[in-house]
């Protein structure tokens, strides 16, 4: 069976391609063939990014993306198809009018990630919840965001963005000490900043040289890498003894828990948004900066709670809710 796994945003948005490439690794591991199709990026970026507010609260801008999308996948002539992001509903009536089973993954809401006023989001919600109830299935990524979705009236079944392993036990008990601390996110606030810089007086960090505030961060306790995919950086950063994430924005799935899971690193967490119950959810511990020196100490039994962290998150286990809904 060949399955069509579609998204607007593909080589624009690192968290939305490593959460297509796992679900499809998910599937051709348990014997499913696919295909990625991306829409046309910097059209749909222009209108989610710059006009986004005023257009994707109308009914008649989802018709036209809803027809775009749909003419990018028939072309395919596939009998199933995965849709991410909650712009991709507006292509559900077309998909169904020629009877091809659909599912529709949302990983975050439109109107939370560019912030609407309440007018705004109401209106979006009820397009989405009108096109989504459409699909055969709607699934989200994570547990919390499934809670939020309930509210606006639609079911979804959680399906975790996931991970491959990247680093064994063994390996990661080889680190040498001193702890070096890995920062793996973009660099767009100043919060951000502040707290590395405040680390690098005490400890060595590894910082992705990325975002908007990258250039701004120099210090020698700093060292920074740069890979355009998570598994080129590996060489680098899966020497790095701790993971660190600092995060405002309102968001219900950080690729980052994931990641630093997948290397076995324990998790210093900073910042506030549903991403925390998230983590409480999928049973990644998220311990505060000031813990850092606790961790080090007993590093071998903290690592060893990763682990076991690690082995229920990993693919294709952690999707098989999704695995189930295409038997």
């Amino acid at each position: 069976m060949n399955i069509v796994l579609y998204t607007p945003v593909y080589y624009t948005s690192p968290g939305t391609q490593s959460r297509v490439n796992l679900i499809r690794e998910s599937l051709e591991m348990t014997g499913y063939k696919t295909t990625i199709v991306t829409g046309r990026e910097s059209q749909l970026q222009n209108v989610y990014h710059t006009l986004g507010k005023k257009l994707l609260t109308k009914e008649i801008t989802w018709k036209i993306i809803g027809k775009m999308i749909f003419k990018s996948i028939y072309r395919q002539k596939p009998k199933n198809v995965i849709l991410f992001l909650d712009v991709s509903a507006s292509a559900i009536p077309y998909l169904k009018k020629h009877d091809i089973n659909t599912i529709l993954s949302i990983e975050d809401l439109t109107p939370e990630y560019k912030n609407y006023d309440q007018k705004a989001s109401e209106k979006f919600y009820q397009i989405l919840a009108k096109y989504a109830e459409q699909a055969d299935a709607i699934i989200s990524s994570g547990y919390t965001l499934s809670e939020q979705l309930k509210r606006i009236g639609l079911r979804t079944i959680p399906v975790p963005v996931g991970l491959k392993p990247y680093v064994s036990l063994k390996e990661a008990l080889a680190r040498s000490p001193p702890p070096i601390i890995l920062h793996a996110g973009q660099l767009n606030i100043q919060r951000q900043l502040d707290v590395i810089l405040s680390l690098a007086r005490r400890y060595k960090l590894m910082v992705h040289n990325f975002g908007k505030l990258a250039s701004n961060l120099n210090h020698p306790n700093i060292i920074k890498y740069r890979e355009l995919t998570p598994e080129k950086a590996m060489r680098i950063i899966k020497h790095a003894h701790i993971g660190l994430v600092i995060e405002y924005k309102k968001t219900y799935s950080l690729n980052r828990l994931y990641f630093h899971t997948s290397m076995l690193q324990p998790i210093i967490a900073e910042g506030e948004g549903p991403w925390i119950k998230e983590a409480h959810h999928l049973e990644i511990r998220l311990h505060p900066l000031e813990a850092i020196e606790k961790i080090a100490e007993n590093y071998e039994q903290h690592v060893k709670e990763c682990a076991q962290t690690q082995k229920k998150l990993s693919i294709p286990h952690i999707h098989k809710p999704l695995l189930n809904l295409l038997q």
